[in-house]
């Protein structure tokens, strides 16, 4: 017995990972949808700047994320663990790392005369509605984007 006669296992177990993925964002009705995309992106007509919360959240979740991948894959191959367990942990990771970017936000801050109307400077906080709606979510992975 060798290595490779344990790689067909290997490659079925693995198969769940590499046919899913996780999905990070905000997730609720039109309203906290269009919201949420305004302050992600920014609006000219409303003179709103971008304050991306998913995105760069998403990018300070990376160096966590890899490290449970990469301890999650030992324990799928050695039977500890399932793909959807991974997912599961991977998600949780990425909100968390969202949502602890979400309330760390500070810039661009408010415009003054919007911050004086709000009664506070507290960015994306008006209510709590757009930050709860933050979610994980594991769906089948789409085919590569091209271009």
């Amino acid at each position: 017995m060798t290595e490779l006669t344990y790689l067909p296992g290997i490659i079925e177990t693995l198969q769940d990972l590499v046919t899913k993925e996780v999905h990070i964002g905000a997730q609720g009705d039109e309203e906290t949808a269009m919201i949420a995309g305004i302050h992600e992106h920014g609006s000219l007509k409303a003179g709103i700047p971008a304050r991306s919360f998913i995105g760069s959240g998403k990018k300070k979740a990376q160096t966590p994320i890899s490290k449970a991948v990469k301890a999650g894959v030992v324990e799928m191959v050695t039977g500890n663990l399932t793909a959807d367990s991974l997912l599961r942990k991977i998600g949780e990771i990425g909100t968390d790392r969202v949502l602890k970017n979400f309330d760390k936000l500070r810039t661009p801050p408010l415009s003054p005369i919007y911050a004086k109307r709000k009664g506070n400077k507290k960015i994306l906080q008006d209510e709590q509605t757009l930050r709860d709606s933050i979610t994980a979510v594991i769906v089948p992975k789409r085919g590569r984007r091209r271009g």
